[in-house]
């Protein structure tokens, strides 16, 4: 394709904000960026999948004609975040936050497994981070582990803090999230004036 895809400034910028808004708010991403980045093949049939009444879906995943929808979305994410965070090596603040909540179920999935089946921790979210539900609890930490290491190392490249983190997934300094304590001394009482 066009060798000044990238870099073309306009272009780039472009692309960044689309890649951005896609991870946001929903899958928006046009039809040449898709082909220049090689997943429009994927992000097409995820979206034939999507067009699929259930019960038709069910029946062909039974006869396994189409792969698992939540898969086939984690992948596409997975692709996304690797060519905005290399496009953009310093994204929006609404973008890091996000990737910290994950960080923050992850480590709470670390620190007690069945934390996994707190209302808030979604089957895609475990497909997307590889921690399989069904597994034993020792299974689960140890993948909410591995996952967690990994999060936490693209946090600190993407926010060029320097986070050091034990094998309990504790944080051992962190200063970029950390809130500064002030300490404050009681109001001295005093005697009431008189009349």
């Amino acid at each position: 394709m066009n060798e000044s895809f990238e870099s073309d400034e306009r272009k780039r910028n472009e692309i960044i904000e689309c890649l951005y808004w896609s991870l946001m708010n929903g899958w928006d991403i046009p039809k040449e960026i898709r082909e220049y980045y090689g997943f429009s093949e994927d992000y097409e049939l995820y979206h034939q999948l999507e067009r699929l009444e259930p019960a038709e879906y069910r029946l062909k995943r039974l006869e396994c004609e189409v792969p698992d929808i939540v898969e086939l979305d984690a992948q596409l994410k997975h692709t996304v975040e690797n060519i905005f965070e290399r496009l953009c090596p310093r994204p929006p603040a609404p973008y890091i936050d996000k990737l910290y909540r994950d960080f923050k179920k992850l480590e709470s999935i670390a620190t007690d497994p069945k934390n996994i089946d707190n209302l808030f921790v979604f089957r895609d979210f475990l497909v997307r981070y590889g921690i399989d539900r069904y597994s034993s609890d020792a299974v689960k930490k140890e993948q909410a582990r591995k996952a967690c290491k990994e999060l936490n190392a693209r946090l600190d490249r993407l926010t060029g803090r320097k986070t050091a983190v034990d094998d309990n997934t504790k944080e051992k300094e962190h200063k970029s999230y950390r809130k500064v304590h002030i300490p404050v001394s009681p109001k001295p009482k005093r005697r009431k004036m008189g009349l």
